[in-house]
């Protein structure tokens, strides 16, 4: 009797140095090896990943020329052959309970409006010194990012991570799996759509995972652009519907809100409340992760210009090549939506100031 009811997909791409742990943590599963799978998915790897990955029983090894994580992951999707798909990175360690913890949820959640389950993800223990200060980091912008996940109950969210998440087979393979030319950014793109077509994704603190963070600041840099080109690529796609998506904008025309407001106050006023309001939030997410001042100042300053960074690169890059009046027009009325409420929120601001005393006598 076949009692297989999970299939965990691991997609690798020249990660010998993380690859054996990570299918080790999966092996010592609590659940019984006779209920799930590990399909390996090979990314046209050049270094020793296949080898290591060969000389572990019980894995299904797949190979296939370099094409992505998203084609990856879609490629171990059509090879599953359990009722509930796992996913997991090659840079992570599962906890032991990792499985059950995630089949807890879509037991106790028995609705089939529930097409996915996806968990904690924490820095991995053996980072240095940079890459556990990342993971603070990442904690404490949780709330803008959405990227770690800090609550503390079982809750539905609008996206997990693809390092820790779950979906239903039929749910997944209906609705197309992962877009196969979009990284990073596609787990983001996948949970919208499914929740565009009404079904529910759920968090649970309970299934988790160890990720390596970037090890380095040039490591860091990488990740923060990749990042902002997800998050433009998906405006393009879906129009505003994350605030990360919004921020971007918001740095770039800050500089001409307070030089606009520099006309009505004196320099020393916007100066006073600006530096007031940055020194507020530094201490603010430094307070919730307990990181130093200056590494919050640091980490900061290095998200606002390169997530930005990649952000517009992407913007324009798509913009360059969009070959039709019907591309160019989604994206600019992506950008009108935006720009309007960004408008509505400065006059609200400036009637604000012009009827306070406070300000008006400044």
């Amino acid at each position: 009797m076949n009692n297989l009811q999970w299939s965990v997909v691991v997609c690798v791409y020249n990660d010998e140095e993380n690859i054996a742990a990570c299918l080790q943590s999966l092996k010592n599963q609590t659940l019984s090896t006779d209920q799930y799978e590990i399909i390996v998915v090979d990314d046209g790897s050049s270094d020793q990943s296949a080898e290591i990955i060969k000389n572990i029983n019980g894995i299904h090894y797949i190979y296939q020329n370099n094409q992505g994580p998203s084609v990856a992951r879609n490629t171990g999707i059509h090879a599953s052959k359990g009722e509930f798909i796992a996913f997991t990175d090659s840079d992570c360690e599962v906890s032991k309970n990792w499985l059950e913890n995630l089949i807890c949820v879509f037991s106790e959640y028995a609705s089939e409006n529930i097409a996915g389950v996806g968990g904690m993800q924490l820095g991995h223990p053996d980072d240095p010194d940079f890459g556990k200060s990342v993971d603070q980091f990442l904690c404490a912008i949780g709330f803008v990012g959405d990227y770690v996940k800090t609550h503390r109950k079982i809750k539905p969210v609008s996206h997990n991570a693809s390092c820790n998440a779950s979906y239903r087979s039929n749910i997944l393979k209906n609705i197309g799996g992962f877009r196969h030319d979009m990284f990073p950014g596609e787990d983001v793109d996948l949970d919208k759509r499914l929740i565009d077509n009404g079904y529910t994704i759920l968090f649970t603190p309970n299934a988790i995972v160890y990720h390596h963070r970037p090890k380095n600041s040039t490591l860091w840099k990488k990740m923060l652009i990749n990042y902002g080109k997800a998050s433009a690529h998906n405006l393009m796609i879906h129009g505003p519907f994350r605030v990360i998506q919004v921020l971007p904008i918001i740095f770039l025309i800050l500089p001409f809100i307070l030089l606009g407001l520099l006309f009505k106050f004196s320099a020393v006023w916007i100066f006073s409340i600006f530096a007031l309001c940055f020194i507020a939030g530094i201490y603010l997410l430094k307070s919730r992760q307990n990181l130093s001042f200056m590494r919050t100042v640091q980490f900061v300053f290095q998200t606002v210009i390169w997530f930005s960074f990649g952000y517009y690169q992407k913007l324009i890059h798509e913009v360059g090549r969009a070959n039709t009046r019907f591309a160019r027009l989604s994206f600019f009325l992506s950008y009108v939506r935006i720009s309007i409420f960004l408008g509505l929120a400065v006059s609200a601001l400036g009637s604000f100031t012009r009827s306070t005393p406070f300000f008006s006598s400044a």
